[in-house]
């Protein structure tokens, strides 16, 4: 009984030994090395944290080439660039983070740090060189029911914007009042279809109206919810010159 007793232990022992090294050996596996875009974000990150904003966006930079459709790296790139006042790229990334986005956390930081940029790099394309973009789009042949033509308002928009629901709101009076002499549009810019009238008009933040006089130009804007003031304002300007 004794001799089958310590059989017994060093079976268990033996046991206990060889479980002990496979631990051991499984725990010294290391881990998979991070790609370049995780380790790139990593560092980044760690720079901004550091004050290091030329480091910060060289590490950027190599995260949005190794995953281009990351938002929270345009992101990241487009606030460093706000940082170092280089504005029109930080734009450039911001609108990009916005677009993938499409009304995630990530997308809503980047239309709040565009909210920041001087208005003047904020600025939609105006003047007589839009009337060729209005003629692409057709909105330069709105007619009112006797044929006349018609200046136009257009909204960009998207739902998970709270300034935009103001502004659609502010709008939906005016449509009342100015129904008849004006055409609104509409223009999701979380909608594929739709990026190209974006681009045209180099539109950035949201809300942004553009307002166009009969012959398509864009004479006058607004930039974030104006109130009701901001929008009348555009809207005689574009009866005036209508």
């Amino acid at each position: 009984m004794l001799r089958t007793s310590n059989k017994l232990v060093s079976a268990i022992s033996a046991a206990v030994f060889l479980t002990g090294m496979f631990y051991s050996q499984a725990s010294a596996v290391p881990a998979p090395a991070a790609s370049p875009y995780t380790r790139c974000m990593a560092q980044g990150k760690d720079c901004v944290s550091k004050g290091d904003l030329k480091n910060a966006i060289t590490h950027f930079q190599i995260a949005v080439k190794e995953n281009p459709n990351s938002c929270e790296a345009h992101l990241l790139l487009g606030q460093s660039y706000c940082k170092v006042k280089q504005f029109v790229k930080a734009k450039d990334e911001l609108r990009r983070a916005i677009r993938l986005g499409k009304g995630n956390k990530n997308a809503q930081l980047a239309n709040q740090a565009l909210m920041q940029l001087p208005k003047s790099i904020l600025s939609p394309k105006t003047g007589a060189e839009t009337r060729m973009i209005a003629s692409m789009l057709g909105l330069s042949r709105v007619r009112g029911a006797g044929g006349e033509s018609k200046p136009t308002v257009i909204d960009f928009y998207a739902s998970w914007c709270q300034p935009c629901k103001q502004t659609n709101t502010a709008l939906d009076k005016f449509k009342e009042s100015y129904g008849d002499r004006v055409s609104f549009m509409r223009v999701d810019v979380d909608d594929p279809n739709n990026e190209r009238i974006i681009d045209q008009y180099e539109v950035s933040p949201i809300p942004t109206l553009v307002f166009l006089n009969t012959e398509g130009e864009v004479v006058s804007f607004t930039i974030g919810f104006s109130g009701e003031k901001g929008i009348d304002e555009g809207i005689k300007k574009i009866l005036a010159k209508g």
